[in-house]
């Protein structure tokens, strides 16, 4: 395993600013991007916080994947 993290960015601005705003009924959390206020249902998944440098951060919106072409 690699020491690197992923890290949820939202594709309609690329926002870092997202976060688990609620829980559907079904159990399933409600990302919310507070920059341009997108939701999104998401099944399966989560998110976890930790602290990057502006420069990691910024790694990890250059290599987001994108239709037709996934980071490994």
């Amino acid at each position: 395993m690699s020491d690197f993290v992923s890290v949820i960015l939202c594709r309609n601005c690329g926002s870092r600013y997202v976060e688990v705003s609620q829980w559907s009924d079904e159990g399933k959390a409600i990302f919310h991007c507070r920059t341009c206020g997108k939701n999104e249902e998401v099944e399966h998944f989560t998110l976890g916080r930790s602290k990057v440098t502006h420069t990691e951060l910024q790694n990890a919106r250059d290599t987001r994947a994108r239709k037709g072409k996934y980071e490994k």
